[in-house]
């Protein structure tokens, strides 16, 4: 493959990011002045993946995932024991905590969903599958962030726009460099609003082989109950549940 079919392919998965994080469609123009691509190019790429139905054309001019996403995601999950791996860990906490507890991993920028035992209080939080948040913005992402490598994490800070999700949301760069290296001296990220008002949040990495953070477990619910003394009983639980997942997926070699 050539130096331009490579950067073209490179190309082509950046759009399928823009398209993935967009909550109502993209249109052509948007693409164009995200990824700095020219009218054409952009418009080529996306016509090739429609072809193949990895994107499809709304009625009113956008563009989103394709219905073959939907086919490969359920190739995914057929071949993913990680899940099941990781399920026992995620409803001892939400047995111990009555609160929703999610499994995040490090997918490219952000961080994605993959599981999640849900809460049995009528007022709870639960999240769709799949469902991707940016790295700087809740307890998971920065618990990610936090112990990515440190080339990386620089990478993560140069290259990133750090949107603002909600009032509390860190934008930032050297705030949230502090408040990095507080998750990295603590070993769990909190936070309170950040991506969602009136939630809070206690997060806890999840190592590959090199001590890398490459997902987490965290515990979400309503401020109200998760108080701030509430968050550090949990914070003691989850770094040790998360230490027990991490050498349970080093065994099975789920995370590498």
């Amino acid at each position: 493959m050539s130096g331009t079919q490579i950067k073209v392919l490179d190309k082509a998965i950046q759009i399928l990011e823009l398209l993935a994080a967009a909550r109502k469609g993209v249109r052509l123009k948007d693409v164009v002045g995200s990824l700095g691509l020219n009218k054409s190019t952009a418009l080529r790429i996306l016509r090739v993946l429609e072809s193949h139905d990895v994107v499809s054309r709304n009625g009113n001019a956008t563009f989103v995932l394709g219905n073959r996403v939907l086919w490969w995601e359920t190739c995914y999950r057929r071949n993913f024991d990680l899940l099941e791996v990781v399920r026992p860990y995620l409803e001892k906490v939400r047995d111990l905590t009555e609160e929703t507890v999610i499994f995040s991993i490090l997918v490219g920028s952000r961080s994605v969903i993959v599981n999640q035992a849900i809460s049995p209080h009528v007022t709870s939080s639960r999240y769709g599958l799949g469902a991707a948040a940016p790295l700087h913005a809740g307890a998971s992402g920065k618990a990610i962030l936090a112990f990515l490598s440190t080339e990386k994490r620089r990478q993560f800070l140069r290259q990133s726009d750090l949107e603002r999700l909600t009032g509390r949301t860190v934008t930032d760069k050297k705030g949230l460099e502090r408040q990095l290296a507080e998750i990295r001296a603590g070993g769990v990220a909190i936070t309170r609003g950040e991506r969602f008002l009136n939630t809070a949040s206690v997060a806890a990495p999840v190592f590959n082989s090199r001590g890398e953070g490459v997902g987490a477990i965290a515990v979400i619910g309503p401020s109200e109950r998760l108080t701030s003394v509430r968050l550090r009983e949990i914070a003691v639980l989850l770094v040790k549940e998360a230490r027990l997942l991490t050498e349970q997926l080093s065994k099975t070699g789920e995370i590498v």
